[in-house]
């Protein structure tokens, strides 16, 4: 077997020098992933400025080498409680010290535990070629790294919500076929519902501003039928959505539970 060539940066220059002249290179966060170690990776730990955390009034900066376990300290400093429920859910204590929000979000195959409450949470991507490149995306415009540019910092809104759901589906510890991650936010105003956000996350991705906006403006409490409308229109979009792609339908069920229940919060 062959071993990976690790090569290693102690500022961001030092990255951006290595992207630019060495082919084929992966950056690597705490390596605590199960799958195959690319052939040539770049590790990016200890690069002060990858692994900052700055709060705002209006969102929290994490540097993309932040660890979830520090992530899981900011339980008491208005952290969103569906990031923190979901870091809380992800392995064990061991992995979370290693384990950092860049490579959650960049795994590749099955997205990780932290990309439906980061989808459902409108976070944005910063991304840099080197120090006077940058470019911000929306989460949800999200696919994938673009070769020679490097993920540097999450940015992820800390509005409050009324009604907060977050879930992690499949087994406990390790990321399978029917692992997902499901994330759901309400906010009222005047005894109406204001916001309302909707993602799924796993072997595919499912997110739907038009679902999500069938019901802004309903009157709260909702009603038995509302809630069955949406979930009816919520199944016909979801099926539309991976339409195509194999997957185990207990994934289907658990969506459509899931949202039923987090609905019913609102009733």
């Amino acid at each position: 077997m062959a071993y990976p060539t690790i090569f290693y940066a102690n500022t961001l220059e030092d990255v951006f020098y290595q992207l630019k002249t060495v082919n084929g290179l992966h950056i690597t966060g705490g390596c605590s992933t199960l799958e195959p170690l690319p052939e040539k990776m770049l590790s990016i730990r200890g690069i002060i400025a990858l692994e900052e955390i700055e709060k705002h009034e209006r969102f929290i900066e994490f540097g993309s080498a932040v660890t979830l376990s520090r992530i899981a300290e900011l339980k008491d400093t208005r952290l969103p409680s569906v990031l923190y429920e979901a870091v809380s859910t992800v392995a064990n204590r061991h992995v979370r010290n290693l384990a950092t929000i860049g490579g959650n979000i960049c795994a590749q195959g099955i997205k990780h535990t932290l990309y439906a409450p980061l989808l459902a949470l409108d976070a944005r991507l910063e991304f840099q070629r080197d120090t006077t490149s940058t470019n911000f995306i929306p989460f949800s415009k999200f696919t994938r790294v673009s070769d020679g540019w490097l993920l540097s910092k999450i940015r992820v809104p800390v509005e409050e919500w009324d009604v907060a759901v977050f879930r992690r589906l499949g087994p406990s510890h390790i990321i399978t076929e029917t692992s997902a991650s499901f994330a759901f936010l309400a906010n009222s105003q005047n005894g109406m519902l204001a916001a309302l956000r909707i993602a799924f996350a796993g072997l595919f991705t499912f997110r739907s501003p038009e679902l999500e906006n069938r019901l802004i403006g309903a009157h709260l409490p909702l009603s038995s039928g509302s809630v069955k409308d949406l979930i009816n229109e919520a199944a016909k979009q979801f099926d539309a959505a991976v339409e195509g792609i194999s997957y185990n339908p207990i994934l289907r069920s658990q969506f459509l539970n899931l949202l039923k229940y987090s609905l019913e919060q609102l009733t």
